[in-house]
């Protein structure tokens, strides 16, 4: 605004309007999450020194408005969200009327690698291995809930892998564990290591692992409503491979 014989003078909000201004750049500095463009934090400043008074104010709020931060995603696990769509799987356990669900994610059920991974033919097969039977059984404390379980899980070697066989083939595959929320967030996932030794002349192999899961309880929670996942870590050729597999079956 300007007063007639009188000087241009900003309006005594304007230091406020720098202290505001001022505030969003340690905001940015220290948040590292929104990024905003120097240049227009440097134009922003520079309106309020240049313009006059309410015209300075007026378009420095105009330009807030203007101001499109990105939006921030959280990053996506491919491996969990398979755990998310896993309602089909028929390979599951409950341990007893307060027990937590432990259930196989049927598209991660198995695990198959071909020599080379890319030729996934039968005679290009080093070995399958796939988790064939989960038991379970669970004791529930007053603010937690322990599960035991015990995987079987069989393995085969292929052509590739009986051909390699000279006294005695180790393979090693990863398989996880997640607890699943009653409101199907995923809580955790761990990850193990699956290791199958093959003697010789041995074609197939059969391992069990024991594992134990405590889930804390909140509030009184149902344990029951909870979930334990459970699948083999995979490259995308290998999950591809599998849904084909399961589709044929259907």
């Amino acid at each position: 605004m300007h007063v007639l014989g009188l000087p241009d003078r900003r309006p005594s909000f304007y230091p406020l309007a720098m202290i505001f201004v001022l505030g969003i750049v340690q905001f940015v500095d220290k948040q590292g999450v929104l990024l905003m463009n120097k240049f227009m934090i440097l134009s922003l400043l520079l309106m309020v020194f240049v313009l006059p008074g309410c015209e300075a104010i007026h378009k420095f709020g105009e330009s807030l408005k203007s101001m499109e931060m990105p939006k921030v995603r959280p990053k996506s696990d491919p491996q969990i969200k398979n755990v998310e769509n896993a309602d089909s799987s028929s390979l599951s356990s409950v341990g007893g009327k307060d027990c937590p669900r432990v259930k196989a994610v049927n598209d991660l059920a198995a695990i198959t690698q071909f020599s080379p991974p890319s030729d996934m033919v039968a005679d290009k097969m080093i070995s399958t291995t796939k988790l064939e039977k989960i038991t379970s059984k669970c004791s529930v404390s007053g603010n937690s809930v322990s599960v035991e379980m015990a995987l079987d899980f069989t393995g085969v070697l292929g052509p590739i892998g009986v051909k390699d066989l000279n006294g005695q083939a180790n393979y090693t595959y990863p398989y996880f564990l997640s607890v699943i929320s009653p409101d199907g967030q995923i809580l955790s996932k761990d990850v193990f290591a699956l290791s199958m030794v093959y003697e010789n002349g041995q074609i197939t192999y059969h391992r069990q692992d024991k594992l134990r899961q405590v889930i804390p309880l909140i509030a009184r929670q149902d344990p029951s409503q909870f979930q334990i996942m459970i699948g083999f870590q995979l490259s995308t050729d290998e999950l591809a491979y599998n849904r084909r597999l399961n589709e044929g079956r259907r």
